[in-house]
């Protein structure tokens, strides 16, 4: 065949020599082809007796344990106790149980530890979690099996999959706020991705910590599951010296920056669940009682110790000192005209953290509120107005029931002041102007973007949790915490056949082939994985 012949073909015969590749590639998977169907679901239970626990019976994880510990999970891992299916769905079963079997003793744990109303301890800290653990249960049979994808002519005869691979040992590292949720929840896609796990609860909530630990020794697999409670500063930066094959975190953006160059030490992958200055942008056109309505409920759920809610607030000029009456209103219909002797509002977690929030005050005037009892562990709701911009109320994160109200010309100096600051974790807006909201959202970064609420994006499986920039690295909840604690592998399977094996990648290349072959590649066809192909 004449080179330049070749080159004159038409498009149409480009075409129909780059077919016959995929034609090749078609017969091939036709006779040749393995199909995944899922039947490694049914891989047995590891029964390996030799695997002692990671932390012996009856001890608990002593400091200078940490790397025993570590190497134990890290050999009921190797081992493949994690690995198949049938053990995943047991601990998730078993998580399940342990939630369900001692609701009663975790909703007076947490009240112990945070005061919390019943309510929002069966909601936010056993019925989100249950939730979670359900879809893993529900759906991870689907998650698990690989994916395959189409494969381009250039690679045929083969088919291509993604698999989902464990990724190891992995540490969890959980806070105070939501002692139950923000442990459980993690672990939860650490279990169903087949990793054995240290899980470090927060000493802060101490009765929390002290209960997770019992039971969470007790409905799980000790060699894949361990849990300190118990230990401060001095623990966790043990806890991070260990090479793990990836590190959850859920905290302070201070303790986040020693975590990461922990992790970076060994290259540990990590996610970073971080907190920030979360703005709440009212606009002039909002239904301004309903905005404090919800904007009081959700700053002060939890006493305020919430990291994805309204850490400020800017507020349109026009409606500022509306916006300040319908606050208090609502403050004083949620919890009285003596919050400290509502039931319905949490405390702070420490003497220490009173204190420090009590700080705040001199930062502008106070509007409502502004006194603590520390003995109770209170703090009152408190709106404050006219506030310094370079005080420490608005260079750290609040973390408590202390809500700063600043007022703003417009919807552009808004954009401008949140810009001009650290990335937030969320951003709220509230507003009937639809034209306003999406050039708030389109012009500011956040973790998560809401309007005319509070917190909610928090309960929605289907959305990604996670901070970016300064409020942190990764994503989680639903099927995301799943692939959080996977590899996807690339799979490629080519024929072992030589019948098959095509003669153009190799040498020597005659112009003929290199026409064809620059032609067909830069064709970008595929074998469509979609192909009705008889097994």
């Amino acid at each position: 065949m004449d080179i330049e012949f070749l080159n004159n073909l038409t498009p149409a015969t480009v075409g129909l020599l780059s077919a016959s590749l995929g034609v090749s590639a078609l017969v091939y998977k036709w006779f040749t082809r393995k199909h995944v169907d899922g039947s490694y679901l049914n891989d047995p239970e590891v029964i390996r007796t030799d695997i002692p626990p990671a932390v012996p019976p009856g001890q608990k994880m002593a400091i200078d344990s940490i790397p025993q510990v570590v190497q134990r999970l890290r050999n009921a891992f190797n081992a493949g106790i994690s690995r198949p299916y049938i053990w995943r769905i047991r601990q998730l079963k078993a998580l399940k149980k342990m939630m369900e079997e001692n609701r009663q003793e975790i909703i007076d744990a947490v009240y112990k530890d945070l005061g919390k109303p019943t309510l929002e301890i069966f909601f936010s800290e056993v019925n989100l979690v249950l939730g979670e653990i359900d879809m893993a249960i529900d759906h991870l049979a689907e998650w698990l099996i690989p994916e395959e994808v189409n494969t381009p002519v250039s690679a045929a005869p083969a088919t291509s999959f993604i698999y989902k691979d464990p990724l190891g040992v992995v540490l969890i590292i959980s806070p105070w706020n939501y002692p139950v949720n923000l442990a459980i929840v993690p672990l939860v896609g650490a279990i169903a991705g087949g990793n054995c796990a240290l899980l470090k609860v927060s000493r802060h909530s101490q009765h929390t910590g002290a209960l997770l630990e019992k039971l969470v020794t007790k409905y799980l697999d000790p060699r894949c599951v361990a849990v300190e409670s118990e230990g401060g500063a001095p623990t966790i930066t043990k806890l991070v010296e260990p090479k793990y094959d990836h590190v959850f975190f859920t905290g302070s953006v201070n303790v986040g920056k020693v975590v990461y160059a922990a992790a970076a030490k060994h290259l540990t992958p990590v996610t970073l669940e971080l907190g920030g200055k979360n703005p709440c942008i009212v606009d002039k056109s909002a239904d301004i009682n309903l905005a404090a309505k919800r904007i009081v409920w959700g700053k002060f759920w939890n006493c305020g110790q919430t990291c994805i809610t309204a850490d400020y607030i800017l507020v349109h000029q026009d409606v500022h000192d509306e916006l300040l009456d319908a606050l208090v209103k609502w403050i004083k219909k949620f919890y009285g005209e003596k919050p400290k002797e509502s039931p319905h509002f949490a405390r702070v977690i420490s003497k220490q953290h009173v204190n420090r929030l009590a700080g705040l005050f001199k930062c502008g005037d106070v509007v409502f509120g502004g006194d603590v009892d520390e003995s109770q562990r209170y703090c009152a709701p408190t709106i404050i107005k006219n506030v310094k911009l370079d005080s420490e109320i608005m260079t750290e994160e609040i973390f408590g029931p202390v809500l700063p109200v600043i007022k703003v010309r417009d919807i552009d100096e808004a954009i401008s002041f949140v810009t001009t600051r650290p990335l937030p974790l969320s951003l709220y807006f509230f507003g009937k102007d639809s034209k306003q909201e999406e050039k708030v959202f389109k012009n500011t970064r956040s973790g998560a973007a809401i309007s005319n609420d509070l917190l909610m994006h928090f309960t929605n499986k289907q959305l990604p949790f996670g901070g970016v920039g300064e409020s942190g690295i990764g994503a989680y909840h639903g099927k995301l915490t799943f692939d959080t604690f996977v590899h996807r592998k690339a799979v490629l399977k080519s024929t072992a056949k030589s019948v098959f094996d095509l003669p153009l990648r190799y040498p020597p290349y005659t112009p003929n082939i290199t026409w064809l072959v620059d032609k067909v590649t830069r064709a970008g066809i595929y074998v469509n994985k979609h192909l009705p192909i008889p097994q």
